[in-house]
């Protein structure tokens, strides 16, 4: 989870990142955006280390957030007066507490309403490296609707013995297909020691996507039919049937714009770029070939055609040149805003840096990067760790901020 962690970058020499900043283009777009600030959304509420914001849809206009070392999930009305929090879950497993391990993921299931179920993505404490993910399904108590089932966990997914403590990704969602994604870093360390970033093979460096509904060949969950490995047997010979997408080294927040289906995801880079994509099934986004729109320096075991590769929709640096000014070092993934708080920013995708505090919004035609440009004066407004975002019923955004207080968008004007 390198978005809440400087501690296990790498760190470049000043003259390669002086170098790569002397060559980089300006911004291709700059978007007439509207400024907005952040005001705290709930004042008599606060959380420890909050690392995500999920609704359920089930029409009880409750929000739930998730803590990461706490283990804790907590729910709570939609109304900025509340000052009650319930306890929804408290995990029961063991967990590793790493500075970026804990429980990273909430998911409500698409009919949760009638079926009660919810999934989280958490490291659990064991295995021969003593720290491995897990997925795993959860059904809420019929008799108390407002908290989990005591004892109602079933793991669906594990990840393989992780070697590092960092690079979890842990985010987890529900596709417009019904089907789940789960992000997975490329192991750890810096460099991808393991060159798992270009090994379609394993987990790491991936987005998966399984069927929880329909469990096949001995496991809890099925494949879809159009994965990569399923619908061309030759083209993804060596991928893994759960793998989606590839070449991403820790994606820290994805999601899907709920209008057009459009899968976005923020990955953090290592010492020099932070990049948005745009994911599409069977995509090979580029890492540790690359890092955002450059080359990245070590080479890969295997050879990798550079038209193989799908470009970053936009990357910023991590220092400030003439042409950047934009800087940041841990991206926070976001949504595509469809609220009507901050109207401006109808269809922008919204996202964030933990580092440097700075948002920006986004807008994309044909897959190509059509206006960008910050949406807030951090200066001003004041810097926030943005652990997470997240999105209500409503399609209005939040921000997660690593002081345990969720705010909102509102217009600066």
């Amino acid at each position: 989870m390198a978005a809440l962690s400087r501690l296990t970058r790498t760190r470049s020499k000043a003259a390669l990142l002086a170098a790569l900043l002397a060559t980089a283009a300006p911004l291709s777009a700059r978007a007439d955006l509207p400024p907005v600030k952040t005001e705290v959304a709930f004042p008599n509420l606060k959380f420890d280390r909050p690392v995500a914001l999920e609704t359920a849809n089930d029409g009880s206009n409750r929000l739930f957030v998730a803590e990461q070392h706490q283990a804790k999930v907590w729910s709570f009305a939609n109304d900025p007066n509340t000052s009650e929090k319930t306890l929804f879950l408290d995990m029961q497993t063991e967990i590793s507490r790493d500075n970026e391990e804990g429980l990273l993921g909430l998911a409500f299931h698409p009919k949760f309403k009638e079926n009660g179920q919810f999934f989280v993505y958490y490291s659990a404490k064991e295995g021969p490296t003593g720290r491995m993910s897990v997925v795993s399904r959860f059904k809420v108590n019929p008799n108390k609707t407002s908290e989990a089932l005591s004892g109602s966990e079933e793991r669906i997914w594990t990840s393989a013995p992780d070697p590092f403590g960092n690079h979890n990704g842990g985010h987890i969602a529900f596709g417009p297909d019904g089907f789940l994604y789960i992000t997975l870093g490329d192991s750890g360390a810096g460099d991808d020691p393991l060159q798992s970033g270009q090994d379609p093979s394993d987990f790491w460096g991936s987005i998966l996507r399984i069927d929880v509904d329909h469990p096949a060949d001995g496991k809890a969950y099925g494949i879809p039919k159009d994965n990569p490995r399923l619908r061309d047997t030759e083209k993804f010979a060596k991928w893994a049937p759960e793998v989606y997408a590839i070449g991403l080294r820790n994606v820290w927040k994805f999601s899907f714009d709920r209008k057009t289906g459009t899968l976005w995801a923020g990955d953090v880079g290592q010492n020099l770029w932070e990049e948005v994509d745009i994911i599409t099934n069977g995509g090979n986004y580029g890492w540790s070939v690359r890092e955002g729109q450059h080359n990245f320096p070590r080479k890969q075991k295997v050879a990798v055609r550079k038209d193989e590769i799908i470009e970053p929709i936009f990357d910023y640096p991590h220092a400030q040149s003439d042409d950047r000014k934009d800087d940041g070092k841990s991206i926070t993934g976001g949504f595509v805003y469809h609220g009507k708080s901050a109207p401006g920013l109808e269809g922008a995708y919204i996202f964030g840096d933990f580092d440097s505090g700075r948002i920006w919004g986004l807008r994309e035609k044909d897959g190509k990067l059509a206006e960008v440009g910050e949406i807030i004066d951090v200066k001003a407004n004041g810097k926030l760790n943005i652990a997470a975002f997240g999105e209500d019923a409503a399609g209005e955004v939040y921000v997660v901020a690593f002081n345990g207080q969720i705010y909102k968008l509102v217009p600066a004007k």
